[in-house]
């Protein structure tokens, strides 16, 4: 139901008249209010809407009592068959409205569906103050003083309590005050007596009086939702500037060490902003790293969903679809991980484990993640001809860096492609990213690898990073053991290159490199368990699991996987525990406790949000992992075949 409609079959004029009006708003129109204002005035009637039916119990429960009370004080001294059929109308009415309310609280409407909601309950105010207004004409009659004090005192009684109740929304509020009590007035002046004149001029005045009370009473709800709207600004700039006062103190030391020879007295005052630089950058890794796990839930849900949805479209459009989320998703967990990244950096809480693995999967599944990308550019993102190559290293990391180069490439490169390949040289893999882009000038070689530097980019433009992305790939590099290396021409592109110890597949005789998890029946009917306290979470991964052939168990605690497990009937394969759960308790808690129900050391996978120092050796011991969210389905299956095939 999305308003009253003609005959015709078109929509009622009444919502463009409440909408050009301002009763869609709550606001007055005008043509010269900008931007910032119809924020304001969005903001301000959608509180106003659910402030609405938030006081819609009373609201009809007081229509309810006091019809009910009216018919009841004017038994006997007016027409009765009129009586009742005023009082059913107005009972109507009420279950009318209370069928809507009870919609609207199933629905629970989005913002941008308020405005509907608000011309609903407008219409249903307005349809039950017409009644309330018909009774001042059907029930009050001069030579009866008790029906017209009666009613006189009802319908300023009913305009007195609507202030409250439908103070926070304009429209509503003065449809009803003026349509409920002005049929009063009229009729009291029509009687033409001192007395009525009086009371009639009286009553109107207490209209004018609820009007002024009523307009002061939604300026101060337009404030409170400004004041609101205000702080969360500030809110949203205090991380540009904890950036912005890193960048200045680092500035400062520069030119603080140029000094340091001739201004002895300044080594005090250098060694004070060193201080202060380091303090600062510390809270912001504390806030990331604190952050990380209440915005990794959401994603790791969404990712999880994503994948299993893939199964279960067949129309194309929808797919295709699919795939533009997943994209969207791979470019904010991208943003999140570089963020993320930088604070599990400075915290040193990133451990590599390196084993042996075949490159080339890696970077054909890099080069895909990024075609489309590319391709929306005019450009082509090209594999070298290389040969199939060994490498040791960490392969969640390694594609981190490797990712990072290849979206440099991509976001710098206007014409020509991009090309990754691998060549052999003595033990070293040495890898490739090149591509046709601006090119770095000389003098700026020395600093791409800063945090927030970024060439060509001096508005500091979000759409093209947030220049972290080769400040991880050095640091990364470093806790690797490898080597980076860039050559670059303006205008003519770049070459970067990372080393990474390596051989031919050839050499290795009969060892392999392990591979992604066959996705469409790895589980062979093996049992999983999975503990989380986040129901999105923990659905997304039974979704997953089940897919892939595994008999799933799914509690959202420690104590409820261990009775699930009593009656199980099978030993389980795998746990994965979120590592923070309800009550203080932790994953790693759940997995010893399982363990020790059969009495083996079952394979554990902590998934986690966090990346504090206090967490880092929690699941340092043998048939551990940890995973940080959010996590890939490719990435998770990766980590539960190691986990599986090693056990």
């Amino acid at each position: 139901m999305s308003g009253v409609t003609n005959r015709q079959g078109g929509k009622s004029y009444l919502p463009k008249v409440l909408f050009l009006s301002g009763v869609g708003t709550g606001f007055p129109p005008s043509g010269h209010r900008g931007g910032t204002m119809d924020g304001k005035r969005s903001a301000a009637s959608a509180e106003g809407i659910r402030t609405l039916y938030q006081q819609m119990g009373p609201v009809l429960a007081a229509n309810v009592v006091n019809g009910g009370l009216v018919v009841a004080a004017l038994w006997g001294r007016v027409d009765l068959s009129t009586l009742l059929a005023w009082g059913g109308v107005l009972a109507t009415i009420s279950l009318v409205r209370a069928a809507l309310w009870g919609r609207y609280l199933a629905s629970r409407p989005a913002e941008s569906d308020l405005p509907v909601w608000g011309c609903r309950f407008t219409l249903g105010s307005v349809v039950s103050a017409v009644v309330w207004g018909a009774s001042a004409i059907l029930f009050v009659r001069p030579d009866d003083p008790i029906s017209l004090v009666l009613m006189a005192f009802v319908l300023g009684g009913m305009a007195a309590g609507a202030m409250t109740a439908l103070g926070s929304y304009p429209p509503a509020y003065y449809l009803y005050l003026g349509i409920s009590v002005l049929p009063m007035v009229g009729r009291l002046l029509s009687f033409g007596d001192r007395v009525s004149l009086t009371m009639g001029g009286m009553l109107m005045l207490f209209v004018v009086c609820m009007v002024v009370i009523g307009r002061n009473y939604r300026l101060s709800l337009t404030r409170r939702v400004q004041l609101a709207r205000q702080n969360a600004m500030l809110l949203a700039n205090m991380e540009e500037q904890i950036r912005q006062r890193t960048a200045d103190l680092q500035a400062s030391n520069s030119r603080l060490r140029e000094e340091v020879a001739e201004r002895r007295r300044a080594e005090a005052a250098l060694e004070t902003a060193r201080a202060e630089a380091e303090r600062a950058n510390k809270a912001k890794s504390r806030f990331l790293a604190a952050a990380s796990h209440d915005l990794r839930q959401p994603m790791q849900a969404m990712f999880l969903f994503c994948r299993t949805l893939r199964n279960h479209l067949a129309d194309r459009r929808g797919r295709e679809a699919l795939v533009m989320l997943e994209r969207g998703l791979d470019i904010l967990k991208n943003l999140l991980d570089s963020l993320l990244d930088v604070s599990r950096l400075d915290v040193n809480v990133i451990h590599p484990e390196k084993r042996r693995f075949a490159l080339r999967p890696v970077i054909e599944e890099i080069a895909a993640s990024f075609r489309p990308i590319a391709a929306s550019k005019g450009l082509a993102i090209r594999i070298a001809q290389m040969d199939e190559l060994l490498v040791e290293s960490d392969r969640n990391l390694l594609g981190r860096i490797l990712r990072n180069l290849v979206e440099n490439a991509v976001r710098y490169t206007e014409q020509g492609g991009i090309e990754v390949g691998a060549r052999l040289a003595g033990a070293t893999a040495r890898i490739e990213v090149r591509d046709s882009g601006i090119g770095i000038p000389a003098d700026q070689l020395e600093w791409i690898f800063e945090e927030f530097h970024q060439v060509d980019n001096p508005e500091r433009d979000k759409a093209r990073g947030l220049g972290l992305g080769l400040s991880i790939v050095q640091r990364l590099a470093t806790i690797l053991g490898h080597r980076v290396d860039v050559r670059s021409e303006p205008g003519k592109g770049s070459v970067f290159a990372i080393e990474v110890p390596g051989r031919r597949f050839d050499e290795c005789g009969a060892e392999t490199a392990g591979g992604a998890l066959d996705e469409t029946a790895s589980g062979h009917g093996r049992m999983v368990v999975l503990v989380d306290d986040d129901a999105m979470v923990l659905l997304g991964l039974r979704s997953l699991f089940q897919g892939w052939g595994y008999e799933v168990v799914i509690a959202g605690s420690t104590d409820e996987a261990c009775g699930h497990l009593q009656n199980a009937g099978m030993t389980p394969a795998l746990v994965i525990a979120d590592y923070r759960l309800r009550s203080g308790r932790v994953g790693s808690e759940a997995i010893e406790r399982i363990r020790a129900i059969y009495g083996r050391p079952v394979p554990g996978i902590i998934l986690t949000g966090d990346t504090g120092i206090e967490f880092s050796h929690d699941g340092a011991e043998p048939g551990f992992r940890v995973v940080h969210k959010p996590v890939t389905s490719h990435q998770l299956a990766d980590v539960v075949e190691e986990l599986i095939g090693r056990a």
